[in-house]
């Protein structure tokens, strides 16, 4: 549970996480999924401090805490090593799974701490979005936006 469920305020969260990119050169924020009158809202993860190394910030929707910690930080190593230059349409693999990345056109709307931490229109993002146990993209087949989000335009 973050601070912030535990009563602590905003400016503390973001203090934690700012310590942590500096420490590590980025951060994870997860969101846990949640269920409301307007519907389903599957848990995501995305990272924060990519925008210090001339990158978008990484978002995972679907997965556990687990899995996407391992899939983000996999990731931002290759990223931080100069291994990987993550952009829209770029394929590639991460813990075990292949991803493909669109991009998050209003990702500020989305990623509240990377919003705190940069400031409104001053970072990007992408999603790298699963394939599913039968090699399948979420748009490809019998959809499953249920359990994946997609957060930007599919690319076709």
């Amino acid at each position: 549970m973050c601070k912030m469920c535990r009563g602590f305020g905003v400016d503390n969260h973001i203090d934690d996480v700012r310590a942590t990119i500096e420490t590590f050169g980025w951060a994870l924020q997860y969101v846990e999924s949640e269920v409301d009158r307007d519907g389903i809202h599957p848990a995501f993860c995305y990272t924060v401090g990519l925008t210090d190394l001339g990158s978008p910030e990484i978002v995972v929707t679907g997965r556990g805490p687990r899995e996407s910690s391992m899939i983000l930080n996999a990731l931002g190593t290759s990223v931080a090593s100069g291994m990987l230059d993550i952009e829209s349409g770029i394929g590639c693999a991460a813990a075990g799974f292949d991803l493909l990345a669109i991009d998050v056109p209003d990702c500020a709307d989305i990623l509240y701490v990377a919003s705190d931490v940069y400031g409104t229109g001053r970072f990007s993002a992408v999603q790298a979005v699963w394939r599913d146990l039968e090699g399948a993209l979420p748009w490809e087949g019998i959809p499953s936006t249920v359990v994946q989000p997609i957060l930007g335009p599919v690319p076709f």
